[in-house]
Order: structure tokens, then C-alpha cells, then sequence
């Protein structure tokens, strides 16, 4: 892709969706419900329906945004490159960080959390040689794109495209109940917070991944972005927000009396429907709005915006153990409200992701791999 046909709204939108993985592993941290390397404390209300309102709308629509926009690039990548060359890059891009966290970064993470949290008598070495302290953690999400990437050039044939013009509002909504009824199904065995040993692989929710990674290839082979008018996606993020801000607390509200979020994970309680069913419904309508009025004003970038969108992909790849260290540092704030606490540090995780990110990236041979 040229300077000139570079979609920087896209760009802009990955800035926005790296931030808000950061942030909900943080929000973890300090009371919302989640597993992460290091928790902190549990929230109790009404902090609890902040907390979980926060994570559940992320949850419902970003990782699903980056699996439908990594495979729209997948597809126009295969598009201008050999497929020799394809794959290695693919390999450098996605392979060579995976190891890294695996062997290195999620150790690191581990002897953070273990050594200058919990005091305990370890060391960097003990972990490194460790298989115990081994692990995708986050990474799950490149570890999918390699699995894709193989799928991809087994399933799809280069010369033929699927043609699919872009659906209407009506099969945007179908679409989504019938992908809520699935992830429901799905959550009676498999309640969210479930991974797959080994690999983490989240299967509570990746009916809606395997759905956008195959829409993405779609999208960018009938040129859906484009379909996309400002006019309708300020409806479909209007009608998101009202799910978000009206739908949702009377929800958590009404289910979570007795249990909390306990109910809403699976098991087949209405609860668990209600938020599935909701999830999807907010990933459309969210996923349509941010495109749409991205594109309207945000298709331009600074310098500074240039140089956060390039560091974006090292944030996800970094930021586990620089937030649970900034935890670390911080462990002495115990009086603060645990709320307060993960809003006057968001912003110091935030730059600390991304500036470092930005220093690794300066190091030479490294731009090829992140």
C-alpha cells in the first residue's frame, strides 16, 4: 500500500484499541473481574459495576476489531506479495515475538510479580529455566494470526475472492443474535474465563474472532470500509452507546444481586444469555461506529501519532510486565480508593507502554519484527 492510499484512520483505531488491551489488564489489577499475572484487590460497589462495565464493553468488541482488521491486512498483504514471501514475513512478525514472550517476556512478568511484589526468594534465572514459568499469556492473539495465516493460504485460493456485498442492517443484527446464541451455547461447558491448556486460547469467546477474521478477508476483497458512511456508523455508535450506558448497568444491576458476575459467565442462566447476546450486538455496533467516524476525523496523523501507531504492535507485546512493575512500584498506595487508584495510573501505564515500546523499536534490525 502506498503513502498516498495509507488508511491512517486504521491506524489511528489500532492506537486506541492497544490502549484499551492495557487498560482493561490494568483495571484487572485494581478490582475487575478477570484473571491477570497480579490482582491486586477485588472491588466492591459500586466501584464492581464501573470496573465490570468497563472490561465487559471492551471485552465485547476490541480483540474482535483486531482479528476483523489483522485480516484485512493479511489479505492485502497476500495480495502484493509472493507467497514465499508472505509467509516469512509472517514468520518474523508473528513468530519471532511469540517465542520471545514465551521463553523471555512472561517469565520476566512472573519474576516481577513473584520477587518484588510477594518478597518471595526467586530469581530472573530460576524463571528463565522454568518451564512452569513458560506461557502465551496475552500473546494468544498472535498465536491465533499464525494459525490463521497457515488456514488461510490452505483454504483461500489468491486468484478467486468471495464476492459479498456489504450487508444491510437487518442481517447486521440477525448475524449478531445468531453469533450470540453460538458464544451462549458454547459458555453452558466453557465459561468465559476458560483457555485451552498450553496454547490460552480463549474459546468462550472465539466464535465472534473466527467470524471477523473470516469477514475481514471478505471486507477487503469487496472493499466494505468504503461502504461505510459517517451517517450510518453515528447510528450504530449511538445505538452502542445506549446499550452501554442504559442497557447494561440494569442488567448487571439485576443479575448481579445475588451472585455478581458469577452468573453471567456461563452455565445457561439467563444472565450468560443476556450478555452474549448483548456482546455482539455492542461488537457490531461498535465495530461499524468507530470505522465510520474514524475515517470522517481521524484520517490524518502527526508525527507523535505516527510514531505511537508504528510502536503500537511492541505495546501489546511489552506490556505485561511493565504494568505489573508499575504496580509493584505503587504496591505502597493502600489507602487510595482501588478505583482512584487505577485512574490517576492508567495514564502512567499508558506512557510507560508506549514509551518504551518506542525505545525498543530504536534499536536496530527490530522495525522488521514490531
Amino acid at each position: 500500500m502506498s503513502s498516498s492510499s495509507r488508511l491512517y484512520y486504521i491506524d489511528n483505531l489500532r492506537i486506541f484499541l492497544i490502549g484499551l488491551v492495557v487498560l482493561l489488564h490494568f483495571n484487572i489489577t485494581y478490582g475487575a473481574p478477570g484473571d491477570w499475572y497480579y490482582n491486586e484487590s477485588e472491588a466492591g460497589m459500586p466501584e464492581i459495576i464501573i470496573q465490570t462495565m468497563f472490561n465487559m464493553t471492551n471485552q465485547a468488541f476490541f480483540m474482535g476489531m483486531f482479528f476483523f482488521i489483522s485480516a484485512y491486512f493479511t489479505a492485502a498483504s497476500l495480495k502484493r506479495k509472493t507467497t514465499g514471501k508472505f509467509i516469512k514475513d509472517r514468520l518474523v512478525r508473528l513468530g519471532i515475538p511469540l517465542v520471545v514472550f514465551y521463553f523471555f517476556l512472561n517469565p520476566l512478568t512472573n519474576f516481577v510479580h513473584y520477587y518484588f511484589i510477594k518478597h518471595e526468594a526467586v530469581t530472573f534465572v530460576g524463571f528463565l529455566t522454568n518451564p512452569r514459568a513458560w506461557g502465551f499469556g496475552p500473546m494468544w492473539f498472535v498465536e491465533t494470526l499464525l494459525l490463521f495465516t497457515v488456514i488461510y493460504l490452505v483454504v483461500f485460493n489468491r486468484e478467486k475472492t468471495i464476492k459479498m456485498s456489504y450487508p444491510g442492517t437487518g442481517k447486521l443484527v440477525i448475524g449478531a443474535i445468531i453469533l450470540g446464541l453460538s458464544q451462549y451455547v458454547i459458555r453452558m461447558w466453557l465459561p468465559v474465563g476458560w483457555s485451552m491448556p498450553f496454547t490460552n486460547l480463549q474459546f468462550p469467546f472465539f466464535v465472534q474472532y473466527i467470524v471477523l477474521l473470516v469477514f475481514g478477508v471478505i471486507a477487503y476483497n469487496n472493499n466494505w470500509l468504503e461502504a461505510i458512511s459517517f451517517k450510518s456508523a453515528k447510528r450504530w455508535f449511538i445505538f452502542a452507546q445506549l446499550m452501554i450506558w442504559l442497557v447494561l448497568p440494569v442488567v448487571l444491576y439485576v443479575g448481579g444481586k445475588e451472585n455478581g458476575v458469577e452468573d453471567f459467565v456461563g452455565g445457561g442462566t439467563w444472565q450468560s444469555f443476556a450478555w452474549a447476546i448483548w456482546e455482539q450486538l455492542v461488537c457490531v455496533a461498535m465495530i461499524i461506529g468507530l470505522f465510520g467516524m474514524a475515517k470522517k476525523y481521524f484520517n490524518r496523523q502527526g508525527g507523535l501519532a505516527k510514531q505511537l501507531s508504528a510502536s503500537a504492535y511492541g505495546v501489546y507485546i511489552i506490556h505485561p510486565p511493565v504494568i505489573v512493575a508499575i504496580s509493584a512500584l505503587f504496591i505502597g498506595w493502600q489507602d487510595i480508593n482501588q478505583l482512584l487508584k487505577f485512574i490517576v495510573l492508567a495514564p502512567v501505564a499508558l506512557v510507560a507502554c508506549f514509551t518504551l515500546a518506542w525505545l525498543i523499536r530504536q534499536v536496530p534490525g527490530v522495525k522488521k519484527v514490531v
